[in-house]
């Protein structure tokens, strides 16, 4: 059925259904009009001694009818019918008496004629056209019938009783006849104007419906669809997908709690209902949702018509609602699940673990390198590379393995039904390999490492929680092992992790505390055996877990961002040192202190430098800042930009561990740099070792030709120290000569040795008392 054929259906189903009221009106006239004909006859066959057999005859005849009638219409079953007022058999009853009339009792037939015309009146109101011709037809063959056999019709002259009798039903008749027809035309009047008000409650109806993108629907008492229509939403949906279906026997799926056995429920219960959502799955693979809300249509009677309603297309809604599901559950960048799905997921691992037993793992991941390759190509590099990762990572691992993004760069994979160990590092070994391939990011070859800490359940922890940070430390773990390899967890592994966070809890108060100190190790000149300058080391002493090596603290503190408060303290507290030195006679020597990855990446660096010397009124050519041959190598136009700014301060400039690195000889010679410090590592053996020599010797080589001032670190033999004085090399710093010392103790070193002394009339230089 077509909208159109729908919308003719409503229309002829309340014009029927006034017509029906309007009809049931003329009925009820036509039962009048018998009892008073009755009650005519009953006067003739009185007053005029008409056989009173035909008066029982045409009062049962009428009575049979009329009760007949009564119980179709009240049953209902007349209603299945075409003609459901059953004006038709009513008139042609009616006629079919009068002509019994016509022949029973021919003294009384002009009056039982007029009658026959009066129905075939009443049928122009009554009936249709079609309806009528039957009327006609049937009044023609009747009226043939009556002359053929009949007598003539003529107005019967008798007794001055039946005369009057007679008069007074023409009367009657004839009044019956133009008042009826008077009040069925105000009848049809009434329904003119109704019909206008239904036609314009249905254009109102129609202009809403046009207009909303909800749909109209309607069923029947056996739930079928009989309408469904809308001015815009009908492009989407059909309705002829709906049309004479059910729709709990469409295949359509039904997406709200208790499916279509408690709508099923509600509906048989006559109940309304409301937001019932229902979706179809498109030909073009488009899903479409619509939200179904009804209502029961009950008759006076309490018998059920149907239901009816309004739909909505909830499909954009529904997308949007599984949009912001997906970003509240999985990472933007990578479209891997994030933090919060990952723990719901484990959540999951671990109740089904406890339920069913068997064992699970959970990796947790770290990229290493990750910040640099950030700081230095940017961010939009750092995103490419942490897509490009992420499916390396989809790619390696099993399709039952399930891989997260827990933010920045770090990952874990959670490992489902883990029966041996040996199983959990084949799939941290192909995580590694997978990582440590090389990337193209902006036109650049890139690698990256990556340190997997490996957790399983319930060996290593009995909860998400703890399971996840054990397999964290077990990162850490191998983080310290040299990083790009994995670990598993396990008791060695927590003891480190405990005496980390130790670590780091304290060394977050260190500061307050006042248990960092300054140590001072003097450098030598080589030539003169003459002291040339003076490096601050800091050393931390805890009450708790006493003296602690800088090699332990640093990272942490470089890890943890703490290294900026603590390298500014250490680089205020070597200046004020320097300055008492001077205070108390001593000559003046260079103060070189380090400056961390931290440090040379903080941008209140330059302001941090200048308020010191200000503050404690040092001069600039007597600090001497120290830098990694790796940190100015990150990004050489901005460590160029920003060691001329501090070279400009007057401040000297070395490079520190010179030759553990990799750096450009062509960057380097740009490089505003005084200062080639060469690493402790090729002094160890240089006396001994062929390479190490020969390398201490290219560098010494490289620092005259740029014209800098070349420093052996870590000399602690004589050997050591005639090697480099025999290859010409500068300065020495190291135990053979001095270790790291109090400042009392170097300032009797520096009063037992004599300083050489500033370049460019440093001689001159005032110094406060």
């Amino acid at each position: 059925m077509s909208i159109t054929d729908a919308r003719t259906t409503e229309k002829r189903t309340k014009k029927s259904q006034k017509a029906y009221e309007l009809r049931l009106m003329a009925a009820k006239i036509g039962a009048i009009n018998w009892v008073i004909e009755i009650s005519l006859l009953g006067g003739l066959v009185i007053f005029a001694k008409l056989p009173s057999w035909f008066w029982f005859l045409y009062t049962g005849i009428g009575i049979l009818c009329a009760s007949s009638f009564y119980i179709l219409h009240k049953t209902g079953i007349s209603e299945r019918f075409k003609d459901p007022t059953l004006a038709l058999p009513h008139l042609l009853i009616v006629c079919a008496n009068q002509f019994l009339g016509l022949f029973l009792l021919p003294q009384l037939n002009f009056l039982f004629l007029i009658r026959i015309i009066e129905g075939a009146a009443y049928g122009l109101f009554l009936l249709t056209v079609r309806q009528y011709f039957i009327l006609f037809l049937t009044f023609a063959i009747g009226l043939a019938a009556f002359i053929i056999f009949g007598a003539s019709i003529a107005f019967p002259t008798s007794t001055l009783a039946v005369k009057i009798l007679l008069y007074i039903s023409l009367i009657l008749t004839i009044g019956r006849l133009i008042f009826g027809s008077i009040y069925l035309d105000f009848l049809r009047s009434r329904l003119v104007a109704t019909n206008k008000d239904i036609k314009e409650s249905e254009a109102r109806f129609r202009a809403l419906t046009d207009l909303s993108s909800d749909w109209y629907w309607e069923q029947d008492a056996d739930f079928r669809i009989t309408r469904f229509e809308s001015g815009r939403a009908s492009k989407d949906l059909p309705p002829e997908m709906l049309i004479g279906k059910r729709l709990f026997e469409s295949g359509i799926t039904v997406k709200t709690p208790g499916g279509w056995e408690a709508h099923k429920a509600q509906i048989m219960a006559h109940q309304s209902f409301r937001d019932l959502v229902l979706h179809f799955d498109m030909p073009d693979n488009h899903d479409l949702y619509i939200s179904v809300s009804g209502e029961a249509m009950i008759d006076n009677d309490g018998v059920l018509k149907g239901y009816r309603g309004v739909a909505r297309d909830i499909s954009e809604q529904k997308r949007a609602d599984a949009r912001i599901q997906h970003l509240a559950t999985h990472d933007g960048l990578t479209g891997l699940p994030n933090r919060v799905m990952y723990n719901q997921m484990l959540s999951v691992a671990v109740q089904s673990a406890l339920r069913y037993g068997g064992s699970f793992a959970v990796l947790f991941i770290d990229l290493d390198r990750f910040k640099f390759i950030n700081d230095t190509l940017g961010h939009e590099a750092g995103d490419q590379l942490l897509k490009e990762i992420s499916t390396r990572f989809r790619q390696t691992l099993r399709a039952s393995d399930i891989v997260a993004r827990l933010g920045g760069d770090e990952f874990v994979v959670l490992v489902p039904q883990v029966h041996e160990k040996k199983e959990i590092a084949v799939i941290a070994r192909k995580i590694v390999d997978a990582a440590i391939a090389p990337f193209l990011l902006q036109g650049q070859e890139c690698r990256v490492t990556a340190s997997v800490g490996i957790a399983i359940f319930p060996d290593d922890a009995q909860d998400e929680l703890t399971l996840t940070k054990s397999a964290d430390i077990a990162m850490y773990a191998a983080k310290e092992a040299g990083k790009n390899n994995y670990q598993f967890f396990s008791a060695q592994v927590r003891s480190y992790a405990l005496e980390r966070m130790a670590l780091e809890t304290n060394l977050r108060q260190a500061l307050e505390r006042n248990e960092f100190t300054v140590y001072y190790q003097a450098k030598r000149d080589l030539a003169s055996g003459a002291i040339s300058g003076v490096e601050a080391l800091l050393r931390w002493q805890n009450p708790e877990l006493g003296t602690i090596s800088p090699a332990q603290f640093i990272p942490i503190a470089e890890e943890t961002g703490m290294i900026v408060p603590i390298g500014k303290w250490v680089l205020r507290t070597a200046c004020r040192q320097n300055m008492a030195w001077l205070r108390e006679g001593l000559p003046p020597v260079c103060m070189a202190v380090n400056l961390s990855v931290r440090q040379f990446t903080d941008d209140h660096l330059l302001l941090d430098i200048a308020a010191i010397l200000e503050e404690t009124g040092m001069d600039p050519r007597l600090l001497e800042l120290e830098i990694t041959e790796g940190l100015v190598m990150r990004d050489p136009a901005k460590a160029v930009t920003l060691l001329a700014a501090i070279k400009k301060m007057g401040v000297r400039l070395a490079i520190d561990d010179f030759g553990t690195g990799y750096s450009s000889l062509a960057q380097l010679k740009n490089f505003p740099i005084d200062t080639l410090k060469v690493d402790r590592s090729f002094i160890r053996e240089v006396a001994t070792n062929a390479s190490d020599k020969a390398i201490t010797e290219a560098i010494i080589a490289m620092g005259k030709t740029l014209c800098m001032t070349v420093i052996a670190e870590g000399v602690e033999t004589e050997e050591q120290e005639d090697f480099l004085r025999q290859n010409s090399c500068d300065q020495m710093q190291g135990y053979y000569f001095s270790k790291a010392v109090l400042p009392e103790e170097f300032a009797t070193l520096l009063r037992t040795h004599h300083a050489i002394p500033l370049p460019e009339d440093s001689s001159s230089t005032q110094f406060p008392a």
